[in-house]
């Protein structure tokens, strides 16, 4: 299995072969990652895999030895865990959470629909449209704008060609001015 092997146009059959080689190695790395709970090894293992097609597709491991391979597989591995780290919190509606004897129950069963958020939305729309039209300069109004369809401060700032920190102040300055009145 050691051994420098060259990536260039390699068609399907060809990778196969290379990815059997390589799916033990792939498969102890995977298993020894398993950080997250929704993630499992054959996940992880399969990750790696769509990498290796992706870079020897471009040419990458040309004259590559089969430790560096490897070793790129274990990185991609580590940042796919570490960019999908943040949804760890987040459980499956389909995921059975309780059982009883008719069956098991899922979360999409148990929680209930909130069908005021409609309402609450459209009055937050009406404290927006009262707010723009109430003696707001054309500054806030673009920060309140951009804020309420749901931009960054970061970007609106990019968007307005300033910088956050005015961004923010402008947001303080709208939210003292409005909040007695609207939020009690």
């Amino acid at each position: 299995m050691f051994g420098i092997f060259i990536f260039y146009n390699m068609n399907t059959q060809e990778f196969t072969e290379l990815a059997h080689k390589f799916k033990p190695a792939l498969k102890r790395i995977s298993a020894k990652r398993r950080f997250l709970g929704f993630i499992d090894a054959d996940d992880l293992c399969q990750e790696a895999l769509i990498n290796l097609w992706k870079r020897s597709k471009n040419g990458e491991f040309q004259d590559k030895t089969v430790s560096y391979i490897i070793r790129s597989c274990y990185f991609h591995i580590q940042n796919y865990i570490r960019t999908h780290k943040v949804r760890a919190d987040m459980l499956s509606l389909e995921e059975p959470v309780a059982y009883n004897a008719e069956g098991s129950f899922c979360l999409k069963d148990i929680v209930v629909d909130e069908s005021g958020f409609f309402f609450d939305k459209l009055n937050s729309r009406l404290i927006v449209n009262e707010m723009m039209n109430n003696g707001l300069k054309k500054k806030e109004k673009d920060v309140l704008r951009f804020l309420y369809q749901g931009l960054s401060l970061r970007e609106t700032a990019r968007r307005l060609g300033m910088s956050h920190v005015g961004v923010l102040k402008i947001k303080k300055k709208i939210s003292l001015k409005y909040a007695a009145k609207y939020y009690r």
